[in-house]
C-alpha cells in the first residue's frame, strides 16, 4: 500500500483550530502505520466514487481517496464540508498530459456554496448592458486540452468572462490555472504546453502531478510535511519554476518576481538539480544574512531529508560567512573595522581640519555608498566615479576636501591592520582574477537584490565564464539596503537571461493587490531589466488587510491585541505570526501588544517581534506591521541626515520598498497600523479606520 500527500491536504490543515490540527495528525499517522485504514472508523462516500471519509473526531472527518494500492490524503474538515468538498471533485488522470489532477465536477460548480476557499463569482460572465470580453471563446479543444484543461470544463473556459479571471486558480488544476492567466494577460499558450507522459506510465510521476502530490516512505516524513505545513510548498515545485530549474543556461542566470512567487524555491530547487547533475559538484546555497541562511537551511532539509548525502555537497552560509571562511584560508583572520571606529576616524579627520563644511554624517555616508562600497583608492578615482544614487553634486572643490578625509581614514586602517568588507572581497576578487579558485562549482545566491558593489565583482570573478556557475534571485522592488548600480558593468551580465515569475504562492490576492499599490507597475534595473508586476496573480484568497489609525498608542495597542487574539481563535500559532516596527524605537510598542493580547514577546518559540529590515526573506501567516506614524515612516533621522533636499526622493522610494516588505511578509492576513494622522504611504494603502 501507498499513502500519497495532496497539497489540498495541507491547505485544509491550516484551517483548523489548534486542537482539531493535532487530532488530524495523529489520525493521519496512523494511516501511514496502515494505508488501509484497519481499525479507524471509515466509510466510504457513496456520492463521491473513490473517496472514503476517516473518522477524527465527532465532527472532522479525513477525506481520502483510494485506488487500487495507492490512498490519498486528499482533504480534511468538519464533517459536512469535508463530504462536500469530496463530492464536488474527482482525482482522475489527465486524457493528454497522463498527469493525475485534483478536478472539480463542472455541474456542481454553481450548485454549492464553496467551503474551501474564500467566495468567488461564478464562472459564467452576469448580464450586463455590454459584453464581457471572452479571452479563451477562439480556442481549440487541443489547445486547452495541451495545456492541462479537464475535457468537462472545456466550453466552460471558452464561455468566461475576462472579469472571472481571478477564479481560474479555485477551479482549475494549476497548470491549466496558469496558462490561461498568462495568456489573457498576453502571453503565449504554446509556452505551457505540457510534455504527455508514456502510456501506462506512473501519472503521479508526471511533473504537474509532483505539484499536488508527494509519495509518503515512512512516519517521520510524514510527520515533518504535517507539523511544518508552511514550508511544505517547497515540495510542489510549478511547470513554470521547474523549466527555470531545469534550464541549461550559457552564463549568469537571473531570476526575479514580486514578493511571493518562489524565487527562493527556485534556488533552493537549482541548488539541488547542480548538485544531483554532478556526483562530485559542491555547491554554495548563499544570501546576505544569517537569519535567512537559516531558513534556507531548513527549507532545505525538508526539501533533502530523503538524500543525505547529496544534502552534504550543498553548503548554506551566508555570503560573508563564506567570504571570511575563504579569506581566513588565505590571509588569517581579519581584523574588520566596525561602522563606529570609522565614524570616528571621519570625525578625527574632521577636529584635524579636513573635510571643509562637509558635515560628518555626510562623509559616513559617502565612505559607505561610494569610497568604500566602489574599493575608492585615490583622489583621481573619486574625483570621476558615477555618482549613482548620491543627489548631492560636490563641485571640485568640495570633492578634494572630502577626499582629504578619506584618505585620512585609509592612511588609520592600514596602521591599525583593519579591513572593511568590501577591502576583504576585494582581496578576494584579485586572488581570484589572478588564478584562484573556489571550493564551490555552483553558487546559488537568494535575495540578489541586495548585494554590494564589492559582492558583485567577486561572484563575477568566482564565476569565470562558466555557463552555469552562478544563478541568482531577487526582486527590486525589495531592495532595501543598496544604492542602484549596474551589475553588467562590473562583470556580472544576466542580459537576456534574467526570468520572470508572475505566479504567486505565498500571499493572497487580498494582501498582494495592497501592498503593490506602494510600487510602480515596472521597475528598470541599472542595466535596462524591467521587472513588471502587471499580470502577477495570488492562487488564494483570504482576508482583505485591516489598515487601523488610532487616536492613541493605547487605542493602537488594543486594536493590535485584538486582532492577535483573533488569529489565535481560527487556528494561527503564535510562532506563524510577526510584529514588525520601522525600527528598534518602536519595538516596546509591538512587545507591549503582545503582551496585551497574553503572548510572552520574550519566547522564543512564540509571536516574532521584530524591525522590518529583520523580516526581509521571512515569512508568516499573519502580521502586523505596527507603528507606522507620521514621524516615524519614513524614518525621520534618516531624512535629517540628507545633505540635499534632491536625495529625498531616493530616500522616499527605499522607505517604499521597506512598506512594500513588511506587508508582503503576510500569507494570510495582515494589519497595518498606526496613530493618526499616520504615515503618508497609508494613504496608498487604502481606507483606513479609526
Amino acid at each position: 500500500m501507498t499513502l500519497l500527500l495532496a497539497s489540498t491536504f495541507n491547505d485544509a490543515l491550516t484551517r483548523l483550530s489548534g486542537a482539531e490540527q493535532k487530532q488530524a495528525k495523529l489520525t493521519a499517522f496512523d494511516l501511514q502505520l496502515d494505508p488501509a485504514g484497519n481499525g479507524l472508523q471509515m466509510h466510504r462516500i457513496d456520492s463521491a466514487p473513490g473517496f472514503w471519509s476517516a473518522r477524527v473526531s465527532q465532527d472532522i472527518r479525513i477525506i481520502l481517496h483510494k485506488d487500487g494500492g495507492t490512498t490519498t490524503l486528499a482533504w480534511v474538515d468538519h464533517h459536512d464540508d469535508a463530504y462536500a468538498w469530496a463530492e464536488r471533485r474527482r482525482i482522475v488522470r489527465h486524457e493528454r498530459t497522463g498527469a493525475m489532477q485534483i478536478v472539480q465536477l463542472v455541474e456542481r460548480v454553481e450548485e454549492t456554496p464553496v467551503v474551501d476557499a474564500q467566495p468567488a463569482p461564478a464562472f459564467r460572465a452576469p448580464a450586463a448592458s455590454k459584453p464581457v470580453p471572452q479571452p479563451f471563446w477562439a480556442l481549440t479543444d487541443d489547445q486547452l486540452l495541451d495545456v492541462g484543461v479537464p475535457r468537462d470544463w472545456l466550453q466552460v473556459v471558452r464561455e468566461m468572462g475576462e472579469d472571472a479571471l481571478d477564479v481560474l486558480f479555485e477551479r482549475l488544476p494549476a497548470e491549466a490555472a496558469e496558462a490561461l492567466y498568462d495568456f489573457a494577460t498576453g502571453g503565449r499558450l504554446e509556452d505551457h504546453v505540457a510534455q504527455a507522459i508514456a502510456p501506462g506510465a506512473d501519472p503521479f510521476a508526471h511533473p504537474d502531478a509532483q505539484r499536488r502530490f508527494r509519495v509518503l516512505d515512512n512516519l517521520e516524513e510524514l510527520q515533518a510535511a504535517l507539523d511544518a505545513p508552511f514550508d511544505t510548498w517547497t515540495v510542489f515545485l510549478h511547470p513554470a519554476q521547474r523549466e527555470l530549474v531545469e534550464r541549461a543556461v550559457t552564463g549568469p542566470t537571473r531570476v526575479t518576481g514580486s514578493a511571493g512567487t518562489g524565487k527562493t524555491i527556485v534556488g533552493l530547487h537549482r541548488a539541488v538539480r547542480l548538485a544531483r547533475g554532478d556526483a562530485m559538484a559542491r555547491v554554495l546555497l548563499t544570501t546576505f544574512s544569517k537569519p535567512l541562511a537559516d531558513a534556507l537551511e531548513r527549507k532545505l532539509a525538508i526539501l533533502t531529508e530523503a538524500e543525505s548525502a547529496l544534502r552534504e555537497r550543498i553548503i548554506v552560509r551566508p555570503l560573508d560567512g563564506a567570504a571570511v571562511e575563504l579569506y581566513t584560508s588565505l590571509h588569517g583572520q581579519p581584523n574588520r573595522a566596525t561602522p563606529s571606529q570609522i565614524r570616528a576616524m571621519i570625525e578625527e579627520a574632521k577636529k584635524a581640519g579636513l573635510g571643509g563644511t562637509l558635515s560628518a554624517a555626510f562623509l559616513c555616508e559617502e565612505w559607505e555608498e561610494l569610497v568604500d562600497a566602489w574599493g575608492v583608492a585615490d583622489a583621481d578615482a573619486y574625483a570621476t566615479i558615477p555618482r549613482i544614487g548620491r543627489r548631492t553634486r560636490l563641485g571640485p572643490l568640495q570633492r578634494e576636501a572630502a577626499w582629504g578625509v578619506f584618505a585620512f581614514v585609509l592612511r588609520r586602517l592600514a596602521e591599525r591592520r583593519l579591513v572593511t568588507w568590501s577591502m576583504i572581497y576585494a582581496a578576494l576578487t584579485r586572488w581570484l582574477e589572478g588564478g584562484g579558485a573556489m571550493p564551490f562549482d555552483h553558487v546559488v545566491v537568494d535575495e540578489a537584490q541586495d548585494l554590494t558593489v564589492a559582492q558583485v565583482r567577486f561572484l563575477a570573478a568566482a564565476g569565470q565564464g562558466r555557463s552555469d556557475a552562478l544563478f541568482l534571485a531577487g526582486d527590486i522592488g525589495q531592495r532595501i539596503f543598496r544604492l542602484p548600480f549596474s551589475w553588467a558593468k562590473l562583470g556580472l551580465d544576466v542580459r537576456g537571461r534574467s526570468h520572470s515569475l508572475k505566479v504567486n504562492y505565498r500571499t493572497s490576492h487580498q494582501i498582494r493587490v495592497v501592498a503593490d499599490r506602494l510600487l510602480p507597475p515596472a521597475i528598470t534595473d541599472m542595466d535596462g531589466v524591467e521587472e513588471g508586476r502587471r499580470g502577477t496573480v495570488s492562487v488564494f484568497d483570504g482576508p482583505v488587510p485591516e489598515i487601523v489609525l488610532a487616536a492613541d498608542e493605547t487605542e493602537e495597542r488594543a486594536a493590535i491585541a485584538g486582532w492577535l487574539r483573533r488569529c489565535a481563535a481560527d487556528g494561527i500559532a503564535a510562532e506563524e505570526t510577526g510584529l514588525l516596527v520601522r525600527g528598534d524605537g518602536q519595538l516596546a510598542r509591538a512587545r507591549a501588544a503582545a503582551k496585551a493580547a497574553g503572548l510572552d514577546p520574550r519566547d522564543d518559540a512564540g509571536v516574532v517581534i521584530t524591525s522590518m529590515h529583520g523580516a526581509k526573506g521571512l515569512e508568516f501567516r499573519a502580521v502586523a506591521v505596527i507603528a507606522c506614524d507620521e514621524d516615524v515612516l519614513p524614518d525621520p533621522t534618516r531624512l535629517s541626515a540628507i545633505g540635499d533636499i534632491a536625495e529625498m526622493e531616493a530616500a522616499y522610494e527605499t522607505e517604499r520598498h521597506l512598506l512594500y516588505v513588511a506587508c508582503t511578509r503576510a500569507r494570510d492576513r495582515l494589519l497595518v497600523s498606526g496613530v493618526v494622522p499616520g504615515s503618508e504611504f497609508l494613504d496608498d494603502l487604502g481606507e483606513a479606520r479609526g
